[in-house]
């Protein structure tokens, strides 16, 4: 048994699952909860046999087996562990994942949404990409980021083979720097309230530069996940490092990298990225749906510099909002919209109001911001001659509504390279 979603400190005991919990379920069959933040899993005691998980078992680089004051095993396992776990569980059925990204596409679609990224590929999502690729079943146009270091040890993937056609486009490898926020396990420089610990970073620096040369010298975009400011002072001096050695590709063209979330950074951090022409794809809607766990775990100090888009806007990056679906529940472009025109919680706590950005400006960052942070601005993101024609009709018009009404806004149709692909 498989799920995910669950979060601590919505919970009336305010603490972490543990085994034990899970075993009042079952204990012969394995089960499996992954956190909503997806940088925790919680395992039953089957599963955890199932996956050789014991006291002896060392914790790997860049993730921790949590344990009791015995040293046994809560059945919770952070950041890199999962991986201990998830290789164990046989989910690489073509056919499910096949029916699964079809009934994803149709979310999608239905919310308007007429490209997508993709941002945690390993070789088997790939081939069912490409599968679905040639019967025609893309009906969302893919950026597909496939992950150097998965979970669970110190295996490398290969790069993948380059491939950019008009649905499928994998030309951007991706990497994980350190944790989620709403987990208090993102790196940042003052300990989290209630647990005193301050994150973790998932590389060594001299590793982590290494495995991202290989990608910017094969012409590889990089989109590297970095959420607090420690993070995000390694991942941006990779970065510059790389930039030095290498400022443009072998065609001539500039590498503009990404950092998905950029979620705790200072100024200095945001001129950094701006002289290299890093792009932003932060999460307004983080605010809506964890904001008030933010304010759990996040040190007072960090408040200002929660998810600044209106401080990175001003600092000249391009700014790409997204959902990071599923770690949010609602992934409607509209309340991350809302969101970042309010930035409130789901109690109605703003946070940080002073980085609100304007409708325009949100409105862009969901559509010509996703384009260029796909490397693909020539084609989409804005309608415009020549352009593909993907395009979302709203029953109004999200420019002239107001913040708290925009979440009402319904899609009436969605199109797709000018075809038609969804109607109310």
């Amino acid at each position: 048994l498989v799920g995910r979603g669950y979060n601590e400190a919505e919970l009336p005991e305010r603490r972490h699952l543990t085994r034990q919990d899970l075993d009042a379920a079952s204990t012969e069959h394995p089960i499996a909860l992954t956190r909503t933040c997806g940088h925790m899993i919680v395992a039953n005691s089957r599963a955890l046999v199932l996956a050789g998980i014991t006291r002896e078992t060392p914790d790997p680089p860049g993730g921790t087996i949590v344990r009791d004051v015995q040293g046994e095993p809560t059945g919770l396992l952070q950041e890199t562990a999962q991986g201990l776990l998830t290789r164990a569980i046989p989910l690489d059925d073509d056919r499910v994942m096949a029916d699964a990204i079809r009934a994803a596409m149709d979310h999608q679609l239905a919310l308007g949404i007429t490209s997508a990224t993709d941002p945690l590929l390993t070789p088997f999502h790939l081939r069912v990409y490409h599968q679905l690729e040639a019967a025609g079943e893309l009906r969302v146009r893919i950026n597909g980021l496939p992950i150097r270091r998965p979970d669970g040890g110190a295996e490398t993937l290969p790069l993948p083979e380059r491939y950019v056609s008009d649905t499928l486009r994998i030309d951007c490898v991706k990497f994980f720097a350190d944790g989620g926020l709403s987990g208090a396990t993102a790196a940042i420089s003052q300990p989290y309230k209630v647990t005193g610990q301050m994150g973790v970073l998932r590389f060594e620096t001299d590793e982590l530069t290494a495995l991202m040369w290989e990608a910017h010298s094969a012409g590889f975009r990089i989109g590297t996940h970095a959420i607090g400011d420690v993070a995000l002072d390694q991942v941006i001096g990779v970065y510059e490092t790389l930039h030095r050695r290498m400022p443009i590709d072998s065609e001539g063209r500039p590498l503009f990298h990404r950092i998905e979330h950029l979620g705790l950074p200072s100024a200095e951090h945001l001129a950094r990225c701006r002289a290299m022409h890093v792009i932003a794809v932060p999460q307004t809607v983080f605010l809506h749906a964890l904001g008030k766990t933010f304010r759990t775990y996040l040190p007072n100090d960090y408040y200002p510099r929660c998810y600044p888009v209106r401080a990175m806007i001003d600092a000249g990056l391009i700014v790409a909002l997204s959902s990071d679906a599923p770690v949010v529940p609602d992934d409607n472009p509209l309340l991350g919209m809302k969101a970042a025109l309010d930035r409130k919680d789901a109690d109605g706590n703003s946070l940080a109001p002073e980085q609100a950005i304007s409708p325009f400006e949100a409105l862009r960052a969901y559509t010509m911001g996703g384009a260029i942070a796909s490397g693909d601005a020539d084609n989409r993101g804005s309608l415009s001659p020549g352009k593909w024609a993907d395009m979302t009709v709203l029953s109004r018009d999200p420019l002239a509504t107001p913040a708290d009404e925009l979440p009402d806004i319904t899609v009436s149709q969605t199109w797709v390279g000018g075809e038609l692909r969804y109607e109310a």
